[in-house]
C-alpha cells in the first residue's frame, strides 16, 4: 500500500511537471470546477502552493483505498520529527465531513500547522492535505478560498 501512496504522489508531481506553461484557471475539487483565487498560481487542477498563505492539494482515491490509504499517510506524515503535537479534527466540505489530523510542527522558520483530512465529498473519496503558518481553530481563520472548501466542525 505504501507503493500505492508513493506512485500516486510521483504520478501527481510528474503530471505538475509536465504540463506545459498554461495558466491554469480552474481548479478540480471533487468534480467541481473552482476558480484560482486572484493572485494565487495552481500548480495543476489538484494543488495551491502558497496562495493567500496556504498551500492545499488533494488526491483522488477509490472506494477501496480510502479504506486504507490515508491512515497510512497520516501515520507516516505522523512519523516526521518536526511534529510537536497531534490533534484530531474534522472539517465539513460542501456538506461532507471530513476527519483526520491537524499537526503542529516546528521548523527552522518557526511553527507551521498542517490538517491532513479524508472523506468522500460530492461522491468522489479524496484527501485533503492543508498547509499553513497559523494556526486554524474555528472558522474564522480560515481564509477567503478556504471558506469556499471546508468548515471547521
Amino acid at each position: 500500500m505504501k507503493r500505492i501512496i508513493i506512485l500516486a504522489f510521483i504520478i501527481l508531481s510528474i503530471n505538475c511537471y509536465g504540463q506545459s506553461e498554461k495558466k491554469i484557471d480552474s481548479l478540480n475539487y471533487a468534480h467541481m470546477k473552482i476558480a484560482v483565487p486572484e493572485n494565487c498560481e495552481a500548480k495543476s487542477e489538484y494543488e495551491l502552493l502558497d496562495c493567500e498563505g496556504i498551500s492545499i492539494q488533494w488526491l483522488f482515491l477509490n472506494d477501496e483505498m480510502l479504506k486504507t490509504v490515508p491512515n497510512q499517510f497520516i501515520e507516516q506524515f505522523s512519523n516526521q520529527k518536526t511534529i510537536k503535537k497531534r490533534t484530531k479534527i474534522t472539517v465539513v466540505s460542501f456538506g461532507s465531513e471530513l476527519e483526520g489530523y491537524k499537526f503542529k510542527m516546528k521548523n527552522t522558520d518557526g511553527t507551521s500547522y498542517r490538517i491532513i483530512v479524508y472523506g468522500t465529498v460530492n461522491n468522489q473519496p479524496l484527501l485533503l492535505n492543508i498547509g499553513t503558518k497559523t494556526d486554524i481553530k474555528k472558522g474564522a481563520d480560515l481564509n477567503g478560498f478556504l471558506k469556499k472548501l471546508i468548515e471547521i466542525k
